[in-house]
């Protein structure tokens, strides 16, 4: 029988250094370890809770200046020494920034918390750019990242080009944190993109930095599925922890803290959103419109598929109905429902949300011909792409799941996941325990590691959000699907 623990790993390094060049190994008296990952965060970020009873606080010469190695592996396999290899691990060196709660126990020992980072995460704070930069909003990034946040080619491991190629932009003293959010707002995979301006840029902890676009995201699907229904001895005896059915595929706990927020999402241009440009050169305002079942239309590659809202075509004269009910009459019957008013589709409320920008015209050429294309793109706004990031974001916060699982050092954000949770309910032998609109694949958006040094075991915490559902929830019939044999999950 195995005497393998769920979420266990091995520590390969856990060493801190000052600025003295003075190294010490931490295993001894470090507690736990929590680290994250994000993908609308840049960098990766943590903590580590001491016991410590050599007064290090004192005798390190702690100021914030420190750097700790974190390097572990997930348990692989079903043999005593088989743990994931490097691709699979997670090996980061971060900085201290701050050392919190210190609190005196008994004796001599005293416990506190060092809150780390990555170091990069210092040079974008600290770092400004006053210079001009040509090429595809990608090129200027990671032309940024490696000269002047000191990261490698091998620390970049996935890198998507922008488009269009030829753009320039002049950085007015920013730093490079404030470059960076520019850059994601406004870099473009292009007109057939699932979202236009869907490129993120953020770090993982078992990888290096990335810059992808949604599109991507939806396309990656980890392999293994994760069930909320228990697992007995038997079924996970001689089986690789990892592997379907495996300690590491349970899920240990599930919460939902919001299904959707309508309200928010109208204020917010979730939905729809507008914005007027002007061009100072041709004297033209021009009105750019994003709409929700327009941008769906464009492409099926989706977490699911289908907008989770009704849009203009999935309702009765593409409105949507304001409806109230009469008095009962016979408790047997549904109260008659009655039409008090109607509304816009949700997608076409387009003025809830209006930005207001401008279109320079060949700002970098002396060219005659307003009409001609500028050797040199500048500030442009001539598609709905920053209106479809805005409602992106939105969107990514509108259902979430946070979910429990063993710790793993395999999964990274920006990946989909699949997750056999149960529906609550009761079922018969012909009844589906599924729901065929959510299908419970999500896009992880976030993780947290939690992990032990004394148990060598820990949790991940994930939060994963659907975007969109696996059929079209004006036709669905889920009472009627329920009736279908099918297997319990």
């Amino acid at each position: 029988m195995s005497s393998y623990k769920a979420g266990e790993f091995q520590t390969e390094a856990l060493h801190i250094v000052n600025q003295e060049g003075e190294s010490l190994d931490l295993s001894g008296i470090a507690i736990s370890f929590r680290l994250y990952e994000d993908i609308e965060k840049k960098f990766v970020t943590g903590d580590v809770s001491m016991a410590d009873g050599l007064n290090l606080l004192k005798n390190f010469r702690f100021t914030g200046q420190e750097f700790i190695r974190i390097a572990i592996n997930q348990r692989e396999g079903t043999c005593d020494d088989e743990f994931s290899d490097k691709k699979f691990s997670i090996d980061k060196t971060f900085r201290v920034y701050q050392i919190v709660t210190v609190l005196r126990k008994e004796g001599t020992v005293q416990t506190y918390q060092f809150k780390i980072c990555d170091p990069a995460k210092f040079t974008s704070l600290r770092t400004r750019l006053s210079k001009t930069l040509r090429g595809s909003y990608s090129d200027m990034l990671g032309q940024v990242m490696m000269d002047h946040c000191n990261v490698t080619a091998k620390e970049i491991d996935n890198w998507e080009d922008s488009v269009p190629p030829n753009q320039q932009f002049i950085v007015p003293n920013w730093t490079i944190a404030r470059f960076l959010e520019f850059i994601c707002l406004n870099a473009n995979k292009g007109t057939e993109a699932v979202y236009r301006n869907g490129m993120f840029f953020y770090q993982t902890l078992n990888g290096g930095f990335r810059f992808r676009s949604i599109d991507t995201m939806f396309s990656e699907e980890f392999p293994i599925d994760f069930s909320l229904l228990p697992l007995s001895a038997s079924d996970t005896d001689n089986k690789n922890i990892n592997a379907p059915g495996g300690l590491n595929s349970q899920i240990i706990s599930i919460k939902r803290p919001q299904v959707f927020d309508t309200l928010w999402g109208t204020q917010s241009g979730a939905y729809a959103s507008s914005a007027k440009v002007y061009d100072p050169i041709k004297k033209i305002e021009e009105d750019i419109i994003y709409d929700m079942e327009e941008t769906f239309g464009r492409s099926k590659n989706h977490v699911s598929g289908y907008p989770m809202i009704r849009t203009s075509k999935m309702l009765l004269n593409e409105q949507e109905r304001m409806l109230s009910t009469e008095n009962i009459v016979d408790p047997k019957i549904s109260p008659k429902v009655n039409e008090i008013g109607v509304d816009l589709a949700p997608n076409k409320a387009s003025d809830a949300v209006v930005l207001y920008d401008y279109n320079s015209n060949h700002d970098f050429d002396n060219s005659a011909d307003i009409t001609s294309d500028p050797i040199f793109k500048g500030q442009t706004f001539k598609s709905n792409g920053i209106l479809e990031r805005k409602a992106l974001l939105e969107i990514l916060q509108q259902n979430r799941i946070e979910v429990v699982i063993p710790l793993r050092t395999d999964i990274s954000v920006g990946t989909i996941i699949n997750l056999k949770i149960p529906e609550p309910e009761l079922y018969s032998e012909t009844s589906s325990p599924t729901d065929k609109v959510n299908d419970h694949r999500y896009l992880i958006t976030s993780l947290g590691i939690n992990g032990s040094f004394f148990n060598a075991s820990g949790e991940m915490n994930l939060e994963c959000v659907k975007e969109s559902y696996a059929r079209d929830i004006s036709k669905a019939t889920p009472i009627l699907d329920s009736a279908d044999p099918e297997e319990v999950v």
